[in-house]
């Protein structure tokens, strides 16, 4: 080949490398968001799963067929979509406007099956542990209601209680024996929810309760990273109180420093540096050290 053939090839060599080391790059480092759309790619809005029992907490590699088993069953069934009968189509309807006062009152005059699920996945018990009702999630208890099946969003109850911050309910659900390490559909567990949402009591709560705070999400990512890629410090706080090392990094070898800076939360970033957790990746220092430009303001 002549030389000149040569010196053709070369730019559009050059330009194939490029497009290798992109994607090894953007495969190593991630953003959450598209983490999750890799992790939760098996899973639908809500699951009817009342087993496999709570994955093991670890901080080792979740393996997809492990989760897949979380969402055993797919879409909907037209099994799991009958129409609601007796007491129930009231007390749903009660539960989803918030009305408590009519929906007690329904349930002391009938007695409807507590795990029942709506035509939009949600349980009795989850829908009351989302909107922090302690005396409905006490009445359900009584009746039976199974603490750890999944409902609302996927979540269990005790996650719903848990993403909302209605720590009197994380604390009851724990009394009656609910799983802290039990994932819900999305693949986070109660800790990780009340992490993210900034939710410092529940926080405290569920490790009080024993859940271990660098059990990592199917996607790969531990609380402390959670309440990172927020910007909630109290948060992080409890979590590095509670014995968790600033710097610890999750699957991917990133640590709460570059889930910080990917989602511009500089002060949750100096925070964690004073307190000794390391630049991991060339790109985190990168995203420190330029911030993408704010943007513009209209006059």
């Amino acid at each position: 080949m002549s030389s000149v053939h040569r010196k053709g090839l070369r730019p559009l060599s050059f330009f194939v490398l490029g497009l290798h080391v992109a994607a090894s790059a953007q495969a190593q480092v991630a953003p959450p968001w598209r983490v999750d759309a890799v992790g939760s790619r098996d899973v639908t809005v809500w699951i009817d799963q009342a087993q496999p029992a709570a994955a093991p907490a670890s901080n080792q590699p979740v393996d997809d067929a492990v989760f897949a088993a979380i969402a055993r069953g797919g879409p909907e069934t037209a099994a799991q979509l009958q129409p609601l009968q007796g007491a129930l189509p009231v007390l749903f309807a009660h539960a989803r406007a918030g009305r408590w006062t009519e929906w007690l009152d329904a349930i002391k005059a009938a007695s409807p099956a507590p795990d029942v699920r709506d035509r939009d996945g949600a349980t009795l018990l989850t829908l009351a542990a989302r909107q922090g009702r302690l005396d409905a999630v006490r009445e359900l208890l009584r009746r039976g209601a199974d603490v750890d099946r999944r409902g609302l969003h996927g979540h269990t109850p005790l996650g719903a209680a848990a993403v909302s911050g209605n720590d009197l309910v994380v604390q009851e659900l724990l009394r009656a024996g609910a799983d802290p390490e039990l994932w819900g559909s999305q693949g986070l567990a109660p800790l990780h929810l009340a992490a993210r949402e900034g939710h410092v009591r529940a926080v405290r709560s569920l490790l009080k309760a024993g859940a271990q705070p660098l059990a990592l999400s199917h996607a790969g990512r531990h609380a402390l990273q959670e309440a990172a890629g927020t910007g909630h410090i109290e948060a992080m706080a409890a979590l590095v109180d509670a014995g968790v090392p600033a710097g610890s990094v999750d699957r991917h070898g990133l640590n709460a420093v570059h889930t910080a800076a990917l989602n511009r939360h500089f002060e949750a970033v100096a925070w964690l540096r004073e307190r000794g957790a390391p630049v991991t990746h060339p790109l985190t220092q990168v995203l420190i050290d330029r911030p993408a430009d704010p943007l513009p303001v209209s006059p």
